[in-house]
């Protein structure tokens, strides 16, 4: 375990920008044909299925929503919007076979690369995730580019997800270029890949040879089956309204609410050109207004958020929009969306804080609208985006590692939890008190900086990698008859939880007794990690024949080979290494599916295999 400075790793940046879209703001694209021409190769369908291990989509339905294009030679034209863009926000699901090639080019111009990079150890810029690299005509060599910081990709045939923040390169009066293009986040399944890296011209394979304002979205087909779905965007390039006849009150005091400062005098007043809590008053005690008038150049909706450290609220025209809070500097930003017709608005922020010994107040307001990123409403001196929560990260390069903490699963935080981090890149996280795997990822293992920051209070490990969050259910239940609801924990009275061994690998082997049955539950991985092996054993089975086995539970699950299933609609597989288990049954459930299997009592104990893939 070691602490590791990642200087660009600005958390309140991914706080601001990592959520998702705003709906109001989005063009989601529903019907393709909104989107450009689409070329005859390319087959619009309502679901589509892959197989991990196959170069080709296994099957497609009919339907809308998804574009898939074919294997070559019946590949060919790109898939081009008849929109071009500046600035903007792109996010979109892809699916590829086992060992195809794509890319989606912002403006025509610039890759983002799409492959079946699926546990590759060493990435560079040619893989899935890569900002891929330039080609020098005349000396025929490759420059530039960039790898993403880890490999996130998941198994061929199963969706993955993208997400885009892109800056236009700039031009002055004359059409020469000023600023280069600059890809200022792109998101991976999640993981932040690539942050603020600058492109000097068209990567390799582009649209077009020079560089403009502006240009389309190009999806690459002539390289390899590739099915794409859910794509939405935003564009940006309007200036961020400002604030006008900004004015402030100061109020020097400890201040526990609202009430105590608002109706008294304020110990000064003054004007302001932005927004800010460091005027010079020495002192950490106090109490801010702000009041202004806020101008609209568009009538449309508009997103406020607020970052700070410190009791805020938000008011406009006379209405609070942002109740009164206490926010820390390690918490997303609280935020609220309304309609605004163009005009001026009366606005009001209030901001109080009492001293904290060591720790310097923050307040930062921004605000996102038609056309308009999330801008910042306050001086650079009021918020410190660069002040840094350095991640505390621990890694499993050389060994398996078994690290115990607590875990958000399921907006739910789990308090007997196991993190299991291996070599491979097959990670996962265990429930001592459910005896079920809650979570796996593949790319790097944990950040503890939460077990760590100040006091440590949330205890909390954060799996750093492409996270698929499991059901988190049981995995053993007695049940009054096959149709009995699946139960969310074991009784206490009946659970009694022994820990874990660890094997010559120093992978742990967990225990635990519910009920009389012995129950033994390992995780082997296989194929370079590639595959995460579960295999439980049940002893002392002849003790009643109500006991069952959930193997799995999702919103749905089809096979899609010999013991093969794919889990709702593509987010990953399992594979059961006996697919002929006596009574195994798929029963449908107020969630979804389950797929179940009858412990046996003929026999003393019982052993069962599946792999997940993902």
């Amino acid at each position: 375990m070691y602490s590791r400075n990642c200087s660009s790793f600005l958390l309140v940046l991914m706080l601001i920008f990592s959520g998702s879209m705003h709906a109001q703001q989005v063009t989601v694209v529903e019907d393709w044909k909104d989107f450009g021409p689409i070329p005859k190769t390319w087959k619009q369908v309502g679901n589509v299925q892959g197989h991990w291990d196959q170069a080709d989509f296994i099957s497609t339905e009919k339907g809308l929503g998804i574009l898939v294009n074919p294997p070559k030679p019946k590949n060919g034209p790109h898939l081009v919007s008849d929109f071009e863009h500046g600035d903007i926000e792109l996010e979109f699901e892809f699916m590829v076979p086992k060992g195809s090639n794509s890319g989606v080019y912002l403006q025509g111009r610039y890759e983002i690369q799409i492959l079946d990079s699926w546990a590759k150890e060493v990435v560079n810029s040619g893989d899935a995730g890569g900002i891929y690299q330039r080609f020098n005509t005349e000396t025929r060599r490759t420059y530039e580019g960039k790898a993403p910081r880890t490999n996130v990709s998941k198994a061929p045939g199963l969706w993955q997800h993208f997400r885009i923040v892109f800056e236009a390169p700039r031009f002055n009066a004359h059409g020469e270029k000023v600023k280069n293009a600059k890809f200022v986040q792109v998101f991976q399944n999640g993981v932040l890949i690539h942050e603020n890296v600058e492109v000097t011209g068209p990567t390799t394979s582009a649209m077009f040879e020079d560089e403009k304002p502006l240009g389309p979205i190009m999806i690459q087909g002539d390289h390899g089956p590739v099915a794409v779905r859910n794509l939405k965007y935003k564009l940006y390039g309007n200036p961020a309204p400002e604030i006008t006849g900004l004015t402030y009150r100061y109020f020097k005091g400890k201040f526990q609410s609202l009430g105590e400062f608002q109706d008294s005098g304020p110990t000064e007043t003054g004007e302001l050109a932005k927004i800010n809590w460091d005027l010079g008053h020495g002192i950490w005690d106090f109490a801010y207004e702000y009041n202004g008038s806020l101008q609209i150049l568009e009538a449309g909706n508009y997103t406020f958020s607020l970052s700070a450290f410190g009791n805020t609220s938000l008011y406009l025209d006379g209405k609070v929009l942002i109740e009164d809070a206490v926010q820390f500097p390690t918490e997303a930003p609280r935020s609220a969306t309304v309609h605004l017709e163009k005009g001026a608005v009366p606005i009001k922020l209030i901001f109080y804080k009492n001293n904290y010994p060591g720790r310097r107040p923050q307040l930062g307001l921004f605000v996102e609208g038609p056309g308009i990123k999330s801008s910042p409403l306050h001086s650079p001196n009021s918020y410190a985006q660069h002040v840094i929560q350095k991640p505390f990260y621990v890694d499993a390069k050389e060994e398996p590692v078994v690290l115990r903490g607590f875990l958000n699963h399921h907006d739910r935080k789990r308090t007997h939890t196991v993190g299991v981090g291996d070599p491979s890149g097959a990670h996962f996280a265990y429930d001592l008190q459910l005896g079920a795997p809650l979570s796996v990822w593949r790319g790097e293992f944990l950040d503890t900086s939460p077990m760590w920051r100040q006091r440590g209070e949330s205890q909390l490990m954060v799996p750093t990698g492409a996270l698929v969050e499991l059901a988190g259910g049981p995995t053993i239940a007695k049940l009054e008859s096959p149709q009995s609801v699946w139960p969310d924990s074991l009784s206490s009275d009946l659970l009694r939880i022994q820990g874990y061994v660890l094997n010559r690998d120093r992978r742990p082997n967990f225990k635990y007794v519910f009920d009389e049955v012995a129950v033994e539950d390992r995780f082997e991985p296989e194929m370079g990690g590639k595959l995460l092996t579960r295999i439980l054993t049940y002893k002392n089975l002849g003790q009643s024949p109500d006991f069952w086995a959930r193997i799995l539970a999702g919103g749905s699950i089809e096979a899609v080979g010999e013991g093969l299933y794919r889990v709702d609609n593509g987010r990953y597989y399992l594979k059961l290494s006996n697919p002929e288990m006596p009574g195994m049954t798929i029963r449908e459930t107020a969630a979804g599916q389950e797929l179940m299997v009858p412990l046996s009592t003929s026999t003393e104990s019982q052993t069962i295999q599946y792999s997940l893939i993902y």
